[in-house]
């Protein structure tokens, strides 16, 4: 297998891995990246639209649920009343850290058969590869 198949291939395993880790969780797999990519000090709705690669009506769909859960909280910025800064509720910052900790502990099955070095190779691979998607994708 060639660069782009090897790449496919880990992209399916690791959406299954992660759609896995959220089951107990009642969230859909978009739900879960935006409820684990809002900062606890809180993001914009717009910059966390452009983090995700969602567009704003994609997003609101989304809070809307994590709303309705009491997730996250939603309020116009102090600076700039046409700007809303997400946050996450203390509740959803329990289950952030819940679901990180499942994830985690579904992903550490996966790796425990990679020694040290293996491993610190892949994080220094992960690294710049995930440098080189912030360098296209951000402005």
């Amino acid at each position: 297998m060639n660069l782009i198949e090897q790449s496919n291939e880990f992209l399916k395993n690791y959406l299954r891995c992660f759609r896995d880790s959220l089951s107990p969780f009642n969230l859909t797999q978009s739900q879960a990246l935006c409820l684990l990519t809002i900062p606890f000090d809180g993001i914009s709705q717009t910059n966390l639209s452009k983090k995700l690669a969602l567009d704003i009506s994609t997003l609101s769909r989304n809070l809307t649920h994590l709303l309705k859960n009491n997730l996250v909280l939603k309020n116009k910025s102090k600076e700039d009343v046409r700007i809303y800064i997400i946050r996450l509720s203390p509740k959803g910052q329990d289950l952030y850290k819940e679901l990180n900790n499942n994830i985690n502990t579904n992903f550490k099955k996966i790796y425990s058969n990679l020694d040290l070095k293996e491993i610190h190779t892949i994080i220094n691979i992960l690294n710049k590869i995930n440098w080189q998607f912030e360098l296209e994708y951000n402005e």
